[in-house]
């Protein structure tokens, strides 16, 4: 895979925003992160292999910057708070399914282009209903909010966050999360 792929973590209501700090110190505390390596960057703390539960009996992580500079690593980024939710999509993005119907909608790719303006709603062909691009059923392949939390370099159905850190981040934001992979190079806006 050329294209780099996450976890993301998200607040369940993409609408909400919570404290920027408050997830950090969240974060710092179950010692998910580490020293920052930008404003925005964090390498991976000592429990980032605690609290991010890899599938299978041996990954191959790299927990330290490269030589060639890339960001095929393991690290954490912080994202926001924005004005609107982004929508983060990547290459494995399976197709997703109207809220209402459950029907799918399988030309979401051709689709997206004019979703990125963030005030056009995706309409179903099949009810007829229309919905923000960031309230379709992505199934854990895309995720959307006004925060995020992407913890970098992990490949989709490759690692689940712990009960643990989820739990932790709805008690200090008192708002429920959820998870998603997707790839940090394709975002979207959404009002």
């Amino acid at each position: 895979m050329n294209q780099p792929t996450s976890l993301y973590l998200a607040p369940r209501d993409a609408n909400c925003a919570p404290p920027r700090e408050t997830v950090i110190q969240a974060l710092a505390d179950l010692e998910i992160i580490g020293e920052p390596l930008d404003t925005e960057r964090y390498a991976a703390g000592a429990g980032f292999t605690r609290h991010v539960v890899f599938a299978g009996c041996s990954p191959h992580l790299i927990m330290q910057p490269p030589a060639d500079g890339s960001l095929r690593f393991c690290h954490v980024a912080v994202h926001g708070p924005y004005a609107a939710p982004r929508l983060v999509t990547g290459p494995n993005t399976v197709k997703p399914r109207c809220p209402h119907c459950r029907a799918r909608f399988d030309d979401w790719r051709q689709r997206l282009a004019a979703w990125q303006g963030g005030h056009e709603r995706a309409r179903c062909a099949a009810c007829g209903s229309e919905s923000l691009p960031t309230a379709l059923d992505w199934r854990e392949h895309a995720v959307a909010g006004r925060l995020l939390v992407e913890l970098r370099n992990v490949f989709p159905g490759e690692a689940t966050p712990s009960d643990r850190l989820m739990h932790e981040l709805a008690q200090c934001t008192a708002t429920a999360w959820r998870y998603a992979w997707a790839a940090y190079t394709d975002s979207v806006r959404a009002d």
